[in-house]
């Protein structure tokens, strides 16, 4: 089970990491629920991340991604005034920080598999929002392509939320993200418009090894083959 713990969470760290946010008139909290059915994992796992869950906080060009899951959690925060982006994560009481430049974030966002979307006529009521249907597709690098459904307001303007959605009209609310195969299907329980403390997008100083995504993995897969 420990081994399954390390190896979702690296899974996991690939799924919140690279969100971003552009400037936009909202300012407030959006908290997702994630669900983990059709996921492949057996049932004891499927308990244990019962109740995990994301809360995006946003103000301005600022933006921070908590993701609360048992044995383990992690952030993204994104400063683009003052260019600073890092990831945090704690897992089983190690604590890691990868910090990315603007030449990573490039890297990002030209190695992010071509995508078209297509909107539908599907429409649904998330956390209070009307949102429509897209269909996003993903060119695959083995030619492949893959489409998934997310449902997005425009109550909520962005343009830049996940580099894979690029273009998409209005607020992602309930979405899929496939890591390794694996897919993790987020949907937002509640969203509140208020006011968001500077203090949630500073950097800590202490406390945290500093590393590349790279170095973490490394550092994981040693973890999980040694135990």
């Amino acid at each position: 089970m420990k081994k399954t713990v390390l190896a979702l969470s690296l899974i996991i760290c690939g799924a919140v990491h690279g969100y971003a946010q552009n400037k936009s008139a909202f300012e407030g909290i959006i908290t997702y629920a994630i669900s983990f059915e059709g996921s492949g994992l057996p049932p004891e796992a499927l308990a244990m991340f019962k109740g995990s869950e994301t809360v995006t906080y946003i103000k301005a060009e600022k933006c921070r991604v908590d993701m609360n899951m048992p044995m383990q959690s992690s952030s993204y925060i994104m400063d683009k005034k003052n260019k600073n982006t890092v990831t945090l994560m704690d897992i089983m009481g190690k604590k890691f920080m990868i910090k990315m430049t603007d030449a990573d974030l490039k890297k990002e966002e030209e190695s992010t598999p071509e995508t078209t979307i297509k909107y539908t006529n599907a429409t649904k009521v998330i956390a209070g929002y009307n949102c429509k249907s897209a269909d996003v597709t993903v060119k695959l690098k083995d030619g492949k392509s893959k489409t998934v459904s997310l449902f997005y307001t425009e109550d909520i303007p962005t343009n830049d939320i996940k580099p894979v959605y690029k273009g998409l009209k209005g607020f992602p609310l309930e979405y899929t993200v496939n890591q390794k195969g694996m897919e993790m299907k987020f949907t937002a329980k509640s969203i509140s418009k208020s006011t968001v403390a500077d203090s949630k997008f500073d950097i800590p100083t202490t406390g945290y090894t500093v590393t590349t995504m790279e170095g973490l993995q490394q550092a994981m897969t040693k973890q999980i083959g040694g135990k």
